[in-house]
């Protein structure tokens, strides 16, 4: 697996951060010296729907490898308060970078 994937945002939910439209490099070798931490943007992959991906932004950390996931435009965002806490193997990487459209 390249270490470094990209995502195109394709909704509001994490808007001011990110945009429609806009394109996040994200590292997929970020979390294996460290675990995820509270205030990291990562990419997921749904639990409700596993072909699709989600980026939010990490709320709280739980018990060893689950999480809480939120958008930062809350009215927007299908999130943690949706679908409960996830698996941190969810997470398929953080984003580092941010291209704007």
């Amino acid at each position: 697996m390249f270490p470094i994937s990209r995502f195109r945002i394709e909704d509001d939910s994490m808007r001011p951060t990110l945009a429609p439209g806009d394109l996040v490099v994200v590292n997929r070798w970020a979390y294996r010296l460290r675990p995820p931490a509270t205030g990291d943007v990562v990419v997921m992959s749904d639990p409700e729907r596993a072909e699709r991906f989600l980026v939010k932004r990490i709320a709280a950390t739980r018990e060893p490898g689950r999480i809480d996931v939120m958008g930062d435009n809350e009215a927007r965002s299908r999130d943690s308060r949706a679908f409960g806490p996830v698996g941190a193997d969810r997470i398929i990487g953080k984003v580092w970078l941010r291209l704007r459209q």
